[in-house]
């Protein structure tokens, strides 16, 4: 039987298995369909004002007994009156006996659940803060790189073999996670040939783990992937004005260049194999022929170019030279493979190496936007490279400032799981601008620390009625 709107909310009894249809923050419990368990649960729904209350008599099984009109205003009060001096400062615009924004009471279940993930927040982010520093100094060292290799020094190879090795130690890692990194787009073509340059590496490594190659094809995969754009640094620059300020880029009428240019300064180089160059030549290459600079297609682009260009197209996706047409990496990553299946054999992309990329970083990948089953809203902020599928979830939440938060690690809840994917243009500005980051940096890095996610069974020094 279907559900059936609530006329009495006096009504209702412990057993009763209800619905709440409302907005993502209009109640605290965790998800919008379950059975009411307590006289709390009832004391809760009974101040909730902003939403519609429906039940299942077929998955009901209420009890009199329990029935909200024998909780008394006194007993209501009773079960708030311990809340400890963290969840005071999580609900600071709140009232002392920890009202709900909409003046329903919080179960104090619920908030101990909440001061967990407020905990893990700060405890992720001290440790992202360390993740930055370092992927500041990876990102000097692809400047560094771009102009050795642009001054046709050898030392340009050995940096680059020195990032690729700490990236492909990294991945080895059990505890690996990939996060994203919140950066201001930078102004100098070295330090955005870095940014992508890094993102593309790290993401054509992951494919090819998928292939499962061996260590010296990853290197060369690598390499390719590093230095792919490489063509850019010899194509005459403009200086391009816009509102964040001056911005120094390759010509765009010689864009189509720089595959050919790329490939020519690196055969240049003693140590550099045929494939690095063919990689660098072809990774604008199409499958089905609509690529530059040669428009090959087909048999005649090998596995390695093919990862390369999925991985480019990719990030290109999600970092666009216009930040308003970048997509969000669920979005990018739907698109590609939506194209590819629905195209067939015609598909610009290889069917395998997208499904290797989706097997890689998961449906969700960091950056990702998404709305959690018990109606949170969140954005992905890291994945863990060995199980993609759970991925740590930034939370919004309307009662926290922007330098505060909360944080969800999916692999250490069976019960929190995504709901759905969401566009940017359905979410409303307020938590737009607290979810959304500037710029699309994935990173790899040791997955720490390991206490995060599992605040819930730490012995955290809890009052009574705040523990489970």
């Amino acid at each position: 039987m279907s559900f059936i709107e609530v006329d009495d909310i006096q009504s209702l009894q412990i057993g009763t298995w209800v619905k709440l249809e409302g907005s993502w923050f209009s109640h605290p419990f965790p998800t919008n369909t379950f059975t009411i368990k307590s006289a709390e649960d009832l004391a809760t729904i009974q101040g909730l004002t902003n939403v519609t209350i429906l039940y299942d008599p077929d998955r009901s099984e209420p009890s009199s007994s329990d029935d909200l009109s024998s909780l008394s205003d006194d007993e209501v009060q009773d079960s708030t009156d311990s809340v400890d001096t963290d969840a005071q400062e999580i609900f600071s615009n709140e009232s002392e006996n920890t009202q709900h924004e909409d003046g329903a009471l919080i179960p104090e279940s619920a908030l101990s659940e909440l001061l967990d993930r407020r905990e893990d927040y700060h405890e992720f982010f001290d440790h992202l803060r360390k993740v930055e520093g370092a992927y500041q100094k990876t990102l000097s060292q692809g400047q560094e790189l771009f102009q050795q290799l642009s001054g046709k020094r050898p030392a340009g190879l050995k940096t680059g073999d020195a990032m690729i090795t700490n990236i492909m130690q990294a991945l080895n890692n059990p505890k690996t996670a990939m996060s994203l990194i919140d950066l201001v787009g930078s102004n100098g073509v070295a330090w955005g040939l870095s940014e992508h340059a890094i993102n593309v590496c790290t993401l054509s490594l992951l494919i090819g783990r998928q292939f499962s190659l061996e260590d010296e094809l990853l290197l060369e995969l690598g390499r390719g992937a590093l230095f792919h754009d490489v063509g850019y640094r010899a194509l005459p620059m403009k200086v391009k004005f816009q509102a964040g300020g001056m911005k120094v880029e390759a010509d765009p009428e010689l864009r189509l260049l720089h595959p050919e240019m790329g490939a020519q300064l690196m055969a240049s180089f003693l140590s550099a194999g045929p494939l690095l160059v063919e990689i660098i030549a072809q990774h604008h290459e199409r499958l089905d022929g609509s690529g530059f600079p040669k428009g090959l297609g087909g048999e005649a682009l090998s596995l390695l170019p093919r990862i390369v260009m999925v991985a480019d197209h990719y990030d290109e996706l999600c970092n666009a030279p216009n930040p308003e047409t970048s997509l969000n990496p669920h979005a990018a990553l739907s698109r590609l493979f939506r194209h590819v299946v629905m195209k067939g054999e015609s598909a610009k992309f290889c069917e395998r190496v997208v499904q290797a990329l989706v097997q890689a970083i998961g449906v969700y990948p960091p950056g990702s936007l998404v709305e959690l089953n018990d109606g949170f809203m969140g954005i992905v902020s890291s994945i863990n490279v060995h199980q993609p599928t759970k991925p740590i979830v930034l939370l919004y939440a309307p009662w926290l400032c922007r330098n505060d938060g909360l944080l969800v690690n999916l692999a250490h809840d069976e019960k929190l799981e995504i709901k759905q994917a969401v566009h940017a243009k359905d979410i409303p500005e307020q938590v737009l601008a607290y979810l959304s980051p500037r710029r699309m940096a994935m990173f790899v890095h040791a997955a720490e620390p390991i206490t995060m996610g599992f605040n819930s069974r730490r012995s955290r020094a809890l009052k009574p009625a705040l523990k489970h």
